[in-house]
């Protein structure tokens, strides 16, 4: 993790003339699941993905280099299905989501393909488990971990419809870091991190700093 926040800041360092700036908003269908080991080790053959939405903001950072930094903020609906004794088992945790990512854009003319990588931290407003018919609260002191934390690894496409706001989409394999049960019954040692993956559809629009453009057209 300590890496990936270096990386980041590295690309900062080395890129230091500004191409553009844009700011996006997105939506993204989440398919979510848990990486779920119990406490004998044995993993649950019935965990399965789930579908939710996800949406969020970031401001984008794109310099002559073509290395690029974004921060984002966002919400996700993250967690998983399962079964057990034929009853469905379903679990929705709501996060508020920070995230600093950087990667490299390639410039074809109006095609933006780029890949990057983005630590993030998340919190865990809202968590609900559905066995059956019965809700439980997952915020409880017997709930999950509030607070989450790990990476996502990103690559996508804009195409850039003017020189006002460009389209995109965007494939996401987000990883969490953080054991989600607190495991406070004695013995208890399972083990249980996010999973997801999500496609993302959005728009950005340009920050087009017009006194630049005048300085620039005053010098030719």
């Amino acid at each position: 993790m300590k890496k990936l926040i270096l990386f980041c800041f590295t690309c900062c360092a080395t890129a230091h003339v500004i191409a553009q700036d844009n700011v996006s908003v997105f939506y993204a269908p989440t398919s979510s699941t848990f990486k779920y080991t119990d406490s004998q080790g044995n993993k649950d053959p019935n965990m399965r993905y789930q579908i939710r939405p996800s949406f969020g903001v970031n401001y984008s950072k794109v310099f002559n280099s073509g290395i690029f930094i974004r921060p984002e903020m966002g919400y996700q609906n993250l967690g998983a299905v399962s079964l057990l004794n034929d009853q469905k088992i379903d679990w929705s945790l709501q996060y508020l989501d920070l995230n600093f990512g950087c990667g490299y854009m390639m410039h074809l003319g109006p095609i933006l393909p780029y890949v990057g990588i983005a630590p993030y931290i998340s919190y865990l407003y809202n968590g609900k488990e559905t066995f059956g018919t019965t809700v439980y609260d997952l915020l409880g002191a017997d709930g999950f971990n509030q607070t989450d934390y790990g990476f996502n690894v990103f690559a996508g496409i804009k195409f850039q419809v003017s020189e006002y706001f460009s389209l995109f989409a965007e494939g996401r394999n987000t990883t969490g870091l953080v054991q989600l049960e607190k495991n406070s019954v004695s013995g208890q040692n399972e083990k249980t991190y996010n999973r997801a993956v999500s496609i993302h559809f959005g728009i950005s629009f340009n920050i087009i700093n017009r006194n630049k453009v005048r300085r620039h057209s005053g010098n030719f």
